[in-house]
């Protein structure tokens, strides 16, 4: 199903030769997955149910944020770059350097998925103290990265600024808040997934963490964004990269 929907979407975006659309089924994919998983497995108990309603509530919440905030806008500039260094016949190389290796990487990440399910199912697991923490922690991650895309998505409609770059809000405490916020629903998946006693429940919050931080997330916006915004500089020196922090308070010498 994950190669279905990658093939499809791939299919789609040489039909109106954008290839950003690959944003819209990145969370698609994951719960296409997660729903194959429950189909192949069942759902007996608490925690499965749960964990699905986590799933799928994330990525239909991401899917149509991207959709409603990308809508009449040109293609990302992170795609056209790709597009650039890739060319000529960068459509057809698009479906293996982005569709098939963003389905490969879903069917990773997903494999989380897979083994609290697998768990739950086989013994019948009990909701506990983990699964209380593992929702809690989700709920704040979905709703501070909601919060966070609400606010950027305010700002870049504003038909006058005062800056190039938002710096209040959430923004005012960390250059990417709305990663963090996707840093810490992975991370409520895996403390989810604790008491299935399976150490493989790390891999996916461990990649989906250095995906955003190191390859293409903070890393990439940052190296296009401090090119075209000249106030970028001092926000990055002022502003905490992702943990979110009180941003420093000036220090004022009086003069003697």
């Amino acid at each position: 199903m994950v190669l279905l929907i990658a093939l499809v979407n791939w299919l789609v975006s040489l039909y109106l030769d954008r290839v950003s659309t690959a944003k819209y089924s990145w969370s698609i994919m994951l719960a296409a997955a997660t729903l194959i998983y429950v189909q192949t497995l069942g759902t007996n108990g608490p925690v499965e149910v749960a964990l699905v309603i986590m799933v799928v509530v994330w990525a239909l919440r991401l899917a149509v944020f991207l959709l409603v905030r990308d809508r009449n806008q040109p293609e990302d500039r992170r795609y056209r770059m790709m597009r650039k260094r890739h060319s000529p016949n960068f459509g057809f190389k698009s479906f293996y350097l982005i569709f098939m290796s963003q389905a490969v990487l879903a069917w990773l990440l997903s494999s989380i998925f897979a083994i609290v399910l697998k768990n739950a199912t086989d013994t019948q697991m009990q909701w506990g103290i983990y699964h209380y923490a593992g929702v809690a922690l989700w709920t704040f991650g979905l709703c501070f990265e909601g919060l966070a895309d609400r606010q950027l998505y305010a700002f870049n409609r504003q038909v006058i600024k005062r800056s190039q770059t938002l710096s209040t809000g959430l923004w005012r405490y960390s250059r990417h808040p709305n990663y963090f916020g996707e840093c810490c629903v992975w991370w409520a998946w895996f403390v989810f997934a604790i008491p299935s006693g399976d150490a493989a429940v790390l891999l996916a919050p461990l990649l989906m963490t250095l995906m955003l931080a190191r390859v293409t997330g903070i890393n990439l916006v940052e190296q296009d964004i401090v090119t075209r915004r000249p106030d970028y500089a001092f926000y990055q020196d002022s502003t905490s990269v992702l943990i979110p922090m009180p941003p420093p308070e000036p220090v004022i010498r009086e003069l003697s």
